[in-house]
This record gives structure tokens, C-alpha cells and sequence, in this order.
């Protein structure tokens, strides 16, 4: 994707100023209606099957990367993006796929290793991509993606064990599986609270897309020596938060999720007010891997309370719908930090230090003791039975 607004460019986008205006329109339309459409989704994967879902997705992915390496004009390009919007959200169902079949001792490493993948690619995706751009073509490399697209539904159709049927049928009736409404799914035990941490750390993090390279190239004189250290912070940035999904989800079976939270929280806000004040990259660089370590694992401890209160019948609408909030963190994150850096670059570590704060002050308060105790050695939990049977 780091060469989209040149692909927008070559489908005959001439001024600077409209090209801004239509990457930012293209690139975020995505994840935007992907937000919104998601938990309408996942309210179909509960009553079809993941499995399904999963391939329904696997196959739009690979015909609207397909059909892109086509596009000839923006208006097919932004056309294929909303298609992308309404019939891919992947990630809005990776969480549900994960945990499916996972016994509850697990599910916390389970997200951990996922998230962790995620962050991965995410780092050197934009890497291969520019490397593909460069030597078959923009077009070519869109094609190479559709190709990626296909073995992964090669890959579900012939691998992926969905929700298996029930061993012993039963005499009596089957009775029909009650869904929770959203708006039900949203007075689960801090249910709420979880959706406000994964919007609010996510904005966090997003947000540093617009500020990390205008921050080098403050402290940086050769614009092509910017571009390059802005590139190697974010990608160290993103190894680190890869790492510590990974290490959060082993960790949280051995130790207090609230406090594991808390403690992230803190020291994560402390990191933000120090960056604020760095005076050169290599400051800026140590300081937000340390932010990455300390604060990366926070999704991981969020998805893993709430897979302890969401019940089966409603997995994949309950992820769906966390996944939303998230998404629309990282829509708001690069606004807010654009918006903050106009007007001083260093407000936007600032206001991070207070968000963080202010959700350890949130989640001190609001997060339950009970709640927070996790799974235990035995793959027991407060909310445990509750999990593994229909409302």
C-alpha cells in the first residue's frame, strides 16, 4: 500500500492537492465501512458457520485485488475500495477463527500469536510491496496479491475445522440458538469498557503514522535521510508491538490481567510524556520501541478478558464488534495526530500521555477484580461456564 498514491497518480490524478485529497479518500473508506458493516457480518458467521464466512471473504479479497491490477480510472479504484470495505474485514473475524476451537487455558497465547502475525506482516508488507512495485510493477504486484488472496482460500477450504456438530444427538428438540442484540453484547461485564480501551489505545498508536515522519524531518535536514529513519523507527516501532503481543499472551495466564493492564498503561503514558521532550532521532527511536514494548500487548489483554464474557452463540457478532471500535481508533489516530501536529508537534505525545492516564484510571475503576483473575492453570474462570455455553 505505500504506493497507492502513485497508482492514484497513474490513473490520471494530476494536481498534488487532489492527489492527497483522493489518497486519503481511498485509503480510508476501507477500514470505514469494514467498521461499520463488520459486526453485521459477524452476526452471520454466528449463525452460518466461521468457516464459510471465512471463504466468503478469502474469495472477495482475491477478485477485488484482482480486478485492481485493472482499474483505469480513480473512480474504479474507489469503487473496488468500497467492495473491499463491504465483503472483506478480515480481521474482523481473524480473533473468532483463532478461538474457536481453542481451550480456554490457551485462548490468551492463541490472540497473543495472532495479534503478533498481524503486527509482523503489517511491518514488512509495506517493505515486500515497494520491492514488488519497483520490479514487476504496481499492477503486477496487485495481481501477486489476489494470487496471496487465493491460497489463502485454498487454505481454509482444505484445512480450516469449523464448529463441529454435536457427538450424541439428542431425543428432544434441538433448541433454536438465542443471539444477544448488540446493544445486549454491550452490557456484557465490562464489555464497554474493553471497546473504549481498544478505541483509545488504537488512535494512540495510530496516530504516530502523520507525527513520526514530521517529527525527523524536524530534526533532520536532508528530506530522502528523514524519509529513511521515519521508515526504520516505524518498522522497529511495529516489531517491538509484534513481540509484545506475542509475550503478553503467554504472560496472562500466569499473572493478574488488571494489574498486567494497568502496569502497561502507566508506564506507557510515562513514555509518551518523555518523548515529548526528545531532542534527536536516535531519543525518538529508543523511546517509542519502549512505548511499543510496554504498550503493544494492551489489545492482546483486551481481546483475552473479553473472550472470558462472550458467549458462544455470539463470538464472531461480540469480536466483530471490538473490532469496529478498533478500526475506528485506527481511522481516528492519524486525524487526531495530524490535527494536534499543525498545531505543535510535540502536543500530540502530550495528549497521548493524558489518554493513557486516563484509561488507567478507567480501568482501575471499572474493570472488575473477579473479572480480571483470568484463566487459571486448570482452564478455569470467573466467567468460564458462562463462555463455553449458550445465553
Amino acid at each position: 500500500m505505500p504506493f497507492l498514491p502513485l497508482y492514484i497518480q497513474m490513473l490520471g490524478v494530476p494536481t498534488p492537492a487532489q492527489l492527497a485529497i483522493w489518497a486519503g479518500v481511498v485509503l480510508g473508506i476501507s477500514p470505514l465501512l469494514a467498521s461499520v458493516i463488520g459486526p453485521m457480518w459477524g452476526r452471520m458467521a454466528d449463525r452460518y458457520g466461521l468457516k464459510i464466512m471465512a471463504i466468503r471473504i478469502s474469495l472477495a479479497l482475491f477478485l477485488i485485488w484482482f480486478f485492481t491490477g485493472f482499474a483505469q480510472n480513480v473512480y474504479h479504484l474507489f469503487f473496488l475500495r468500497i467492495l473491499l470495505g463491504i465483503f472483506g474485514g478480515f480481521n474482523t473475524f481473524a480473533i473468532s477463527l483463532v478461538t474457536q476451537l481453542c481451550p480456554p487455558e490457551k485462548v490468551g497465547r492463541s490472540i497473543g500469536t495472532l495479534q503478533a502475525t498481524q503486527i509482523f506482516s503489517a511491518a514488512v508488507g509495506p517493505f515486500f510491496g515497494g520491492i514488488l512495485a519497483g520490479w514487476i510493477g504496481i499492477r503486477r504486484t496487485f495481481l501477486v496479491t489476489s494470487l496471496m488472496c487465493l491460497i489463502s482460500l485454498l487454505l481454509f477450504l482444505r484445512l480450516y475445522k469449523d464448529q463441529p456438530l454435536p457427538l450424541k444427538p439428542s431425543a428432544s428438540p434441538t433448541p433454536t440458538k438465542r443471539h444477544h442484540s448488540f446493544r445486549n453484547l454491550m452490557l456484557l461485564p465490562n464489555f464497554t469498557m474493553l471497546a473504549i480501551l481498544l478505541f483509545v489505545v488504537t488512535t494512540v498508536d495510530r496516530g504516530f503514522a502523520p507525527v513520526i515522519p514530521l517529527f525527523v524531518m524536524k530534526l533532520t535536514s536532508n528530506a530522502e535521510e528523514a524519509a529513511r529513519k521515519a521508515g526504520v523507527i516505524i518498522s522497529l516501532a511495529a516489531f517491538g508491538e509484534s513481540f509484545s503481543a506475542w509475550y503478553s499472551g503467554r504472560r496472562i495466564s500466569k499473572v493478574s490481567p488488571k494489574q498486567f493492564l494497568l502496569w502497561r498503561l502507566t508506564f506507557g503514558g510515562l513514555v509518551c510524556l518523555v518523548l515529548s521532550f526528545a531532542g534527536t532521532v536516535s531519543q525518538l527511536l529508543w523511546l517509542r520501541v519502549l512505548l511499543a514494548l510496554l504498550a503493544g500487548g494492551t489489545l492482546t489483554i483486551a481481546y483475552t478478558l473479553a473472550s472470558q464474557v462472550i458467549p458462544e452463540n455470539d463470538r464472531a457478532a461480540a469480536f466483530g464488534l471490538l473490532s469496529s471500535f478498533a478500526m475506528l481508533g485506527g481511522a481516528a489516530g492519524p486525524m487526531l495526530g495530524g490535527m494536534l501536529t499543525s498545531v505543535n508537534i510535540r502536543m500530540a505525545f502530550l495528549a497521548n500521555t493524558v489518554l493513557y492516564f486516563l484509561l488507567s484510571v478507567l480501568v482501575y475503576k471499572y474493570v472488575a477484580t473477579a473479572f480480571s483473575k483470568g484463566v487459571n492453570d486448570t482452564g478455569s474462570s470467573p466467567q468460564g461456564t458462562h463462555r463455553r455455553t449458550a445465553p
